[in-house]
């Protein structure tokens, strides 16, 4: 069974060396077909947490960074990916390849451990302030494809979080993929990413968004209506004038309720 999963791993591998190609395939009606018969992304869900950046919160809430920190401490099982398979493929040179995503749930007890090693719920912690204070960017959720590669069979009791670079992640893919595609990734709750007056047009923001939703218009910075919220723009924004803000203080409770939806992590 070890062997199946690690070759289930390294037909990942060989996704992620083609992912353009992969998802510019979801827009043929025919292999769309085919994949939602395997994915059904109408049972997946993925969330960025912009929690590397200042965000505007509505007094007395907690931020973001809590969502991950509330499943990590409900879940009984983690799992540290041994490394992180998109920085590995793509060889990367920005962060570290060994940091790779935390698996948590019932699920991750079936990983294979040639692939990913046991943490406690401390270390889980750690490591995520660890991916946070490099400029990484988390992302939580249901991920059917995750399941598929790591041998789990109930991907219903799997979550997923990912430690994403802006260079290497699967997601820098998204843009080429269908719309139902598209919609797996969602922005979290009640946030709003905004361009201010101080906004020079340099371009910085559009070129850091993975997922091209930033134009220079007119010598200003405009944001699409597919914003995934990751932060992203506002950390490199030269003025300072994109802010991320969330203006419902029931953003964290709702996230969480959404999420747990789809996957549950809560002890057997």
């Amino acid at each position: 069974m070890g062997f199946i999963r690690r070759e289930a791993f390294e037909r990942l591998m060989f996704f992620l060396r083609f992912k353009d190609h992969f998802a510019r395939q979801t827009n043929n009606r025919l292999l769309a077909a085919l994949g939602r018969r395997v994915m059904n992304p109408e049972k997946m869900t993925l969330t960025y947490i912009p929690v590397n950046v200042d965000i505007e919160l509505p007094p007395g809430t907690v931020a973001p960074i809590s969502i991950v920190e509330h499943f990590i401490d409900e879940a009984a099982c983690h799992v540290s990916l041994n490394r992180c398979p998109c920085r590995t493929e793509m060889k990367c040179e920005s962060f570290p390849r060994s940091l790779g995503c935390t698996f948590i749930g019932e699920g991750a007890k079936q990983i294979d451990p040639g692939l990913g090693t046991r943490i406690t719920r401390e270390e889980a912690r750690a490591k995520l302030d660890e991916a946070s204070e490099m400029g990484l960017v988390s992302v939580l959720g249901r991920f059917k494809g995750d399941a598929l590669a790591l041998g789990v069979k109930d991907d219903a009791r799997l979550m997923t979080i990912c430690h994403c670079c802006p260079c290497c992640c699967v997601s820098t893919s998204l843009h080429l993929a269908s719309p139902e595609i598209r919609d797996v990734l969602e922005r979290l709750e009640g946030t709003t990413v905004t361009v201010g007056d101080e906004c020079k047009g340099c371009g910085a923001c559009a070129e850091a968004c993975i997922f091209e939703q930033i134009e220079i218009v007119d010598g200003v910075a405009v944001i699409g209506d597919e914003c995934k919220g990751c932060g992203r723009c506002a950390r490199v924004c030269k003025t300072s004038s994109i802010k991320i803000s969330v203006d419902n203080p029931e953003y964290v409770q709702r996230s969480i309720d959404r999420i747990k939806s789809y996957v549950d992590v809560s002890p057997s």
